[in-house]
């Protein structure tokens, strides 16, 4: 009981403090990712400050850089958005003797799209003007929010350039040698396995949206570009980040062609590439570095993503990594950590086999 009461203080003060925590953690796996890299730059005779200031620089110039690229097709998309409902609505309804179950759903779009009676209401107006306008329109940015990015790229900066000074506390601090080297591998086991997700994932989605980018290209659908920085973002959320790829594709698709049985080649290209994806290229690069319950997976991302939204999503699965080596290294949570193994128990396999042999 005393433990299940922790566990509700601790949920209830990482809600509460989620504004500080949130920085710290970003910045604690963006640190934990380039590490590796910076330790290999100081064998050069590179500084760690230098090393980390580049790595922040080019962070920040990529991300503004994307986002001014991408801010101007977000607003159009923003700006017609009641019609592309419309529009939606009535090519559903010319497809209605081959998809009546959807002609409700269709009619509920077009009906919220012109609620009070008048589309004039619900039309957004968005004016011209160069793309860093439309950032604050389209993102809706508060000081608050610019203060978490910065505070988290700062914090990042500092764990990088300072080296394997934590390290060094650390071993300092603890009392037992015994305690030192089970710290210690902790400390490197988590680096190790965060870098290596988060670096192989990255570059997993980048080849994935530069794949959905050529294909919508290919099929003629608009901003295409647009569509690959979306599947390279989604594809950090695992399983619904596909779902939602999709979605959006079959919409637009809709919207954007006449011909039904040509639309539904869009979001049949983006399900086949993540499909290929998932199935076949991350359990490539990734199934020996990151054994993880499916099932496990999905409760980390529902709960997350309830606790502190969007930007619970995107730590999910890192947390998890962290969690799962922890329980690898400390027997008391042996138990918890076979439980978030996405590898079968060879007592239950061989059970199982003798079963279907008989």
């Amino acid at each position: 009981m005393l433990f299940g009461v922790f566990l509700v203080c601790i949920g209830l003060f990482i809600d509460y403090a989620q504004d500080f925590l949130l920085p710290v953690v970003l910045g604690t796996f963006i640190a934990m990712t380039f590490r590796p890299a910076i330790r290999a730059l100081a064998r050069r005779n590179i500084p760690e400050w230098l090393a980390a200031t580049g790595f922040i620089s080019t962070m920040t110039v990529s991300g503004v850089a994307l986002a001014l690229v991408i801010a101007g097709p977000i607003a159009d998309f923003v700006q017609n958005a009641p019609s592309y409902a419309q529009t939606f609505g009535a090519r559903l309804r010319e497809f209605q003797g081959s998809i009546k179950s959807l002609l409700r759903f269709a009619e509920d779009i077009q009906a919220a799209s012109q609620s009070n009676g008048s589309a004039a209401a619900q039309e957004v107006v968005i004016r011209e003007g160069p793309p860093i306008a439309y950032l604050g329109q389209i993102t809706g940015y508060s000081a608050g929010v610019i203060a978490t990015i910065v505070f988290t790229l700062v914090f990042a900066a500092f764990l990088m350039a300072s080296g394997d000074l934590f390290y060094a506390k650390m071993v300092r601090v603890l009392p037992t040698l015994k305690d030192k080297k089970l710290a210690l591998g902790i400390v490197s086991d988590v680096e190790r396995e965060v870098s290596s997700y988060l670096l192989t994932v990255t570059v997993i989605n980048i080849f994935l949206g530069t794949a959905v980018a050529l294909s919508f290209h290919l099929l003629g659908m608009p901003t295409p570009y647009l569509w690959g920085v979306v599947a390279f973002a989604l594809n950090f959320i695992p399983y619904v980040g596909a779902i939602v790829g999709i979605s959006l594709a079959a919409f637009m698709a809709i919207v954007t062609f006449d011909s039904l049985s040509f639309a539904v080649l869009v979001p049949l290209s983006y399900a086949l590439l993540n499909g290929l994806e998932n199935q076949f290229v991350s359990p490539l690069f990734l199934g020996k570095r990151l054994q993880l319950n499916a099932v496990a997976i999905i409760l980390a991302v529902a709960f997350w993503t309830w606790l502190w939204g969007i930007s619970g999503t995107i730590i999910a699965v890192p947390v998890l990594v962290t969690i799962k080596v922890f329980c690898d290294h400390l027997e008391s949570l042996s138990g918890f950590g076979e439980f978030l193994s996405a590898k079968y128990p060879d007592d239950l396999r061989d059970n199982q086999h003798s079963g279907a042999s008989n």
